[in-house]
């Protein structure tokens, strides 16, 4: 068979960008081998109530709560008590409620509320892995009848964003 020059050179490119191909499909990438953080070691997370030092109640569950589903999500991780390789610990250390907007006489018509986690994450035997301070806040509306409600909903909303910034960093460091 003979080969022209046009020939010559689409089967020249070809084998270069073959080449580059396989060169550079996987620089420095690498599968994650199973579930959970360092190596494997932490893919089972025990997840007890936080502690609220604030004077705020009813807080502790559904942040509590974010953390745990957020930690589920990632699909890395299992919630367990009696297998658990690690402990996530948090303490809510702050929450602030101030008003964000008034009406044209003067009346509080939206607040804002501000939490403050500190979490920390450890091996099963107490060895302390990396400890996080998150802070979020929320709008939420003033409506009579609903001002309770609505600042539930404003604190499972920014707790699940918490939640969600702290799987990310978790993620990225390990």
């Amino acid at each position: 068979m003979i080969m022209n020059g046009k020939c010559l050179k689409r089967t020249g490119l070809a084998l270069i960008m073959a080449v580059v191909l396989v060169m550079t499909g996987a620089c420095g990438y690498q599968l994650i081998g199973g579930k959970g953080i360092y190596g494997g070691d932490i893919s089972s997370i025990y997840v007890p109530v936080f502690k609220n030092l604030t004077y705020e109640p009813h807080v502790s569950q559904p942040v509590t709560d974010s953390f745990s589903k957020e930690l589920l999500s990632t699909g890395l991780f299992t919630l367990s008590y009696e297998k658990a390789d690690g402990v996530l610990k948090g303490e809510i250390t702050d929450i602030t409620m101030s008003p964000s907007s008034l009406n044209a006489q003067g009346v509080v018509i939206e607040k804002s509320v501000s939490v403050t986690v500190k979490v920390s994450l450890s091996q099963k035997n107490g060895t302390l892995i990396k400890e996080f301070a998150i802070g979020d806040s929320e709008i939420y509306k003033i409506q009579e009848g609903a001002e309770e409600y609505n600042r539930r909903e404003a604190i499972r909303r920014l707790s699940a964003r918490m939640a969600r910034r702290f799987s990310a960093q978790l993620l990225l460091e390990y």
